[in-house]
């Protein structure tokens, strides 16, 4: 099976209708003992360009094209020395394969376009396509092309191709994945980059959404700009958090491409890290996220603080589905426009100025909106002055939740973070419950 995979900038869709004819020349590469290939003879062949016409230079499985108007000879040490870099790590170290073109006796071309200033197609982006031999191939736009983050998620995304899992789709509940995998992995490599997690902020503004929530599969109703759609890039921080705070291993992130299995990304994870476990990463993930993602540098959730503020309609921002001071709520129930979707949550403040005890009380609805068994886990957090504190809720089976949480002096903010963890992994069903937090 194969996918067609969009870049995080924009998607590069394959030109339609060419006219010119494919070339093929006798160019030839002897492949990279690095990755654990055999050598093999690779030929030159491209629908856009050809050596009298364009220049490009190969390495490794690697054919470079550009226009001969423009000077990139000094970039092509940088580019290739990443390009192989991306490819021996996905080979040997995350349980991937290369795209289709060496078995087919091909380079994978990469072409460096300057927009409206060459002679490639002007709706070219940044990201993968295929071409009409098809063969994936690689656009990288005019200093994209020498961004090494760019290049490692473009890079990425050349080794997901020939993916064989159906249930891991560009489409429907399992797009989210594919973004969010190719973001993840710049983290391996680039993980103090201060714009790594620029949309990290829309986590935090609609914690209800599913963990799945993408382009195309949002509830009837939801908006449709930056704060909704851009959650897919942000899931980086959760399979960073997975991986480098919780210790799951790399290749299970990486590894269900190639599974050959139906089960959906996040399917795969309970099946392979293990539900009860999972369900303990998820909800120490959204508290975290609570308590100010503290799990990325300051320099990081600033800057991802000031996206928001620059981008986002603060007309969708819903961080919070009850807020309260000094004071103990209840039979609070959520509003059901904003109540978690599954592994989504929700996050209820209460402001403090006094030393307290709070007994928390969490009863979950039995069943979700739609019909699916219902499952949840919960977490205080409390934030002041001498840092910020996390404290199980007590979970009696799948439902019901206590915890008792004293706060003092100096203490700023009690928060009550409720994860909605159930063994159904589709659609935007959202799970009620029932919250009461009594003050003593």
């Amino acid at each position: 099976m194969r996918y067609l995979f969009v870049s995080i900038l924009v998607a590069c869709t394959p030109p339609k209708n060419i006219d010119s004819a494919a070339q093929d020349t006798a160019a030839e590469d002897t492949g990279s003992n690095d990755t654990g290939s055999e050598p093999t003879a690779l030929v030159l062949e491209s629908p856009w360009a050809t050596e009298e016409t364009h220049r490009v230079e190969v390495d490794d499985i690697f054919a470079i094209w550009w226009d001969p108007a423009f000077d990139h000879d000094s970039d092509l040490p940088t580019m290739f020395g990443w390009l192989k870099e991306i490819r021996q790590d996905c080979l040997q170290n995350l349980d991937m394969a290369d795209p289709p073109n060496p078995a087919a006796g091909r380079f994978y071309n990469v072409y460096i376009h300057h927009g409206e200033d060459d002679d490639f197609p002007n709706e070219w982006g940044n990201g993968q396509g295929t071409d009409e031999l098809g063969m994936p191939f690689l656009t990288l736009p005019n200093g994209a092309h020498i961004d090494h983050g760019n290049v490692m998620h473009e890079g990425f995304h050349i080794f997901q191709y020939m993916a064989n899992s159906p249930g891991f789709a560009y489409t429907g509940d399992s797009q989210w994945y594919i973004e969010a995998t190719a973001q993840w992995y710049r983290t391996l490599h680039q993980p103090d980059v201060v714009d790594l997690y620029v949309e990290a902020g829309a986590l935090v503004e609609n914690p209800h959404l599913t963990l799945w929530h993408s382009f195309s599969n949002e509830a009837p109703g939801d908006p449709t700009d930056w704060m909704y759609q851009v959650r897919q890039y942000a899931m980086h921080a959760y399979l960073y958090f997975l991986t480098e705070v919780s210790g799951v291993d790399p290749e299970i992130i990486s590894g269900g491409f190639y599974a050959e299995t139906e089960l959906s990304p996040q399917e795969y994870h309970f099946e392979n890290i293990g539900g009860d476990t999972i369900r303990e990463y998820f909800a120490d993930w959204a508290a975290h996220n609570t308590g100010g993602l503290d799990y990325l540098s300051p320099e990081q959730v600033e800057r991802a603080w000031q996206e928001v503020e620059m981008v986002g309609d603060p007309n969708n921002r819903h961080p919070l589905v009850g807020e309260w001071s000094d004071t103990g709520v209840a039979d609070f129930q959520p509003d059901p426009n904003f109540a978690p979707r599954g592994w989504g949550y929700n996050v209820v403040k209460i402001n403090l100025s006094e030393t307290a005890n709070y007994l928390i009380v969490v009863e979950g609805d039995t069943q979700g909106s739609s019909g699916a068994q219902s499952h949840f886990e919960a977490r205080a957090v409390v934030m002041g002055a001498n840092g910020t504190r996390y404290q199980d809720v007590d979970m009696s089976g799948r439902l019901a939740g206590m915890a008792e949480v004293a706060v003092a002096d100096g203490d700023t903010a009690l928060f009550v973070v409720i994860s909605a963890v159930p063994e159904h992994f589709t659609g935007n069903q959202t799970y009620g419950y029932t919250l009461n937090i009594t003050k003593e």
